[in-house]
């Protein structure tokens, strides 16, 4: 089969690289990668049928990006948790996917020494260090079973992809691990090396070895330093060169990996946006791409869980969207559907799809074969659809239950706002969360030049009454203290002139066509009394650093001349000050230590497809936290 150049995203490197795995690291034909498609060709494979054992880190990371069905197709018939008892299955092999680490190894050395399966394929999702590895043989000697243990790999995995371009190393609290002023010494070195860790397990991924900047003097620059240190070594030292095939195919130019620290600006983190991802992390329990809803029925609460995917059609249309746009969109499809339905019926004769199986189409047998082609994709299309308009409906419950409406128009011009409005906000009954409320004078307190005594405490007499926890503003005042902030975190002046009339009436009538009867109801002028609640288009801070970074000649944002620089080709005592000739880059790699969250993703973005020629930023954290999680690392460290 003949290879089709496409550029691949980090979630296709990564899902090639996992489907390689289950299939015992023989690696399949690459295909073109789409949203209906498998990433890799697996037809000429002679499918081995297996077991699939993970821990819960490696459950994660393949959740993630695939599903049941993607197993199966990869010959994985049954998938467990290390941890779980298990009974014998003799006649199969099994794909061992774990963290390397000691309790790890003890479990599936009882494993082999069991026999519960007929060979072990043990895929380790970072570098195994030579002591377990040691560990592991020995463990097999007593029982002779070192012959059962097929392959050992070093997958280079442990990392999480949210999106086509998104990634989170899944560790928690490291916001407050890193500024807990009493934190243990050791414990941060830990938490620095799992980070540098995984970087260079996504730089593997990914096949690239990159330029580094970052600023001086936190915890960005001795993570980049390490990384700096781990990537030169690797290349000088290893007889097994992880870059080796793929840079011989790389472009000239090479990434640049921006190495951050959260309190370039916190702003983001609290922000209420108005894009329908953010929203659904803001508002809805959504985790790994999972959404659980909650629904209140005769005294009981019962749960439902919808996953998003690469495969979500809509999602992945809309996903980065102002909700009116998604409001608009559902509309539209939800037209085609019932116009493509329609089609089907007065083809084939029947009332209607659900008709379709019981209908005699002996005599119409010229329009079956079309019909019968069309309804699997009409039929997952309802149903996608149908999940989007039960999201829709719990965020504008959540939306009108909490007022995000007029936080969202609060924020969006925060730099206008006087002491009134603040103050009206944060006293306003009809705004029933406290966090709510102290997010939005968090982002007002950092977004002013200046906020004098006195009024600092006229607010903080509003917050306690409104049953605020002031401990979270009491961290960030020492943080603004120190780093001046708010230099950096102003946005700029917006215009105003939102349009939020008739919002209520919106869920309304979102809620009276769900009761009439799903997809059925239709969304007749649903859309009339949100048109005009549209975000401004601007640069976030970390938009502007990464301009200043990848396009030094035209950008207009904060300096980064003093942002220290790593090449890990170049000698160890080559300078780490920037070469005096600036050059672009076409692609960067945007990684914020102490959390990330989706605004400044799609932020990103959105400033990639505006250049003339578009550039492809990938955007990680050590966590992608939702606005009320990372509100709380700051309340721990008040």
């Amino acid at each position: 089969m003949n290879t089709i150049t496409k550029e691949l995203s980090l979630r296709d490197q990564q899902i090639e690289a996992i489907i390689t795995m289950l299939n015992l690291n023989i690696k399949p034909d690459p295909t073109i990668p789409t949203t209906s498609e498998a990433l890799v060709d697996t037809s000429h494979v002679d499918l081995v049928w297996k077991v699939l054992i993970f821990d819960d880190f490696g459950r994660d990371i393949i959740s993630s990006v695939l599903k049941v069905n993607d197993l199966r197709e990869n010959g994985v018939t049954v998938h467990m948790s290390l941890k779980s008892d298990r009974q014998s299955i003799a006649d199969v092999p099994a794909v061992y996917f774990v963290e390397p680490t000691s309790e790890n190894i003890q479990r599936i050395s009882e494993d082999v020494s069991r026999n519960l399966y007929e060979s072990y394929y043990i895929n380790f999702q970072n570098s195994i260090p030579r002591t377990l590895l040691e560990e592991l043989a020995a463990a097999t000697i007593p029982t002779n079973t070192s012959n059962m243990i097929a392959q050992v790999y070093d997958q280079y995995l442990n990392f999480i992809v949210l999106e086509s371009n998104l990634f989170s190393l899944n560790q928690k609290n490291i916001y407050h691990s890193l500024n807990d002023p009493i934190a243990a010494e050791t414990s941060i070195e830990r938490v620095i090396d799992c980070t540098v860790n995984s970087l260079f397990s996504v730089l593997v991924t990914m096949g690239v070895i990159p330029i580094i900047r970052c600023p001086r003097g936190n915890a960005a620059e001795i993570i980049a330093q390490k990384l700096d240190g781990r990537l030169r070594d690797h290349i000088l030292n290893s007889r097994n060169n992880l870059f080796a095939e793929t840079t011989a195919t790389l472009s000239f130019q090479r990434p640049v990996l921006i190495i951050l620290d959260r309190n370039i600006d916190l702003v983001p983190m609290l922000s209420h946006s108005w894009t329908y991802q953010a929203l659904v992390h803001d508002v809805l329990d959504l985790h790994l791409n999972r959404i659980t809803l909650e629904k209140e029925e005769m005294g009981r609460t019962t749960k439902k869980s919808y996953d998003l995917d690469s495969k979500d059609f809509f999602w992945a249309k809309n996903a980065a969207s102002p909700f009116p746009q998604v409001a608009e969109d559902i509309d539209v499809e939800l037209n085609r559907y019932k116009s493509d339905a329609a089609e089907i019926t007065k083809l084939t004769g029947v009332n209607s799809l659900d008709d379709f199986d019981q209908s005699d189409f002996s005599h119409n047998t010229q329009h079956l074969k079309s019909a019968i082609t069309a309804l699997p994709e009409l039929t997952a299309r309802k149903q996608t659809l149908d999940m989007h308009m039960n999201i829709a409906t719990y965020l504008l419950q959540g939306i009108g239950d909490r007022k995000l409406d007029n936080f969202f128009q609060l924020e969006e011009s925060i730099t206008r706002q006087n002491k009134s409005t603040i103050l009206d906000a944060l006293k306003d009954p009809e705004k029933k969360s406290s966090q709510d409320k102290l997010r939005l004078f968090i982002i007002f307190y950092l977004s002013v030049d200046e906020v004098t005594r006195e009024d600092m405490s006229d607010y903080e007499a509003a917050l306690r009454e409104a049953g605020c926890n002031l401990a979270a503003l009491e961290y960030v005042k020492k943080v603004r203290e120190i780093t001046r902030m708010n230099i950096m975190s102003n946005p700029v002046p917006q215009s105003s002139g939102f349009g939020f009339q008739g919002f209520s009436s919106i869920g309304n009538k979102l809620t009276d066509r769900l009761k009439e009867g799903g997809l059925g109801g239709g969304f007749e002028n649903l859309i009339s009394g949100v048109k005009n609640l549209l975000p401004t288009r601007k640069n976030l801070t970390l938009t502007r650093i990464v301009e200043s970074i990848m396009e030094p000649t035209t950008a207009t944002a904060p300096e980064t001349d003093d942002y220290l620089w790593f090449d890990p080709k170049l000698s160890r005592n080559s300078s780490t000050k920037q070469p005096r000739h600036k050059h672009a880059f076409q692609e960067g790699i945007v990684f914020m230590v102490g959390g990330g969250n989706y605004i400044e993703y799609q932020n990103l973005q959105e400033f990639s497809q505006r250049q003339a020629v578009k550039k492809k930023i990938i955007y990680g954290s050590t966590d992608i936290l939702n606005p009320n999680s990372f509100l709380k690392e700051l309340e721990m460290l008040g």
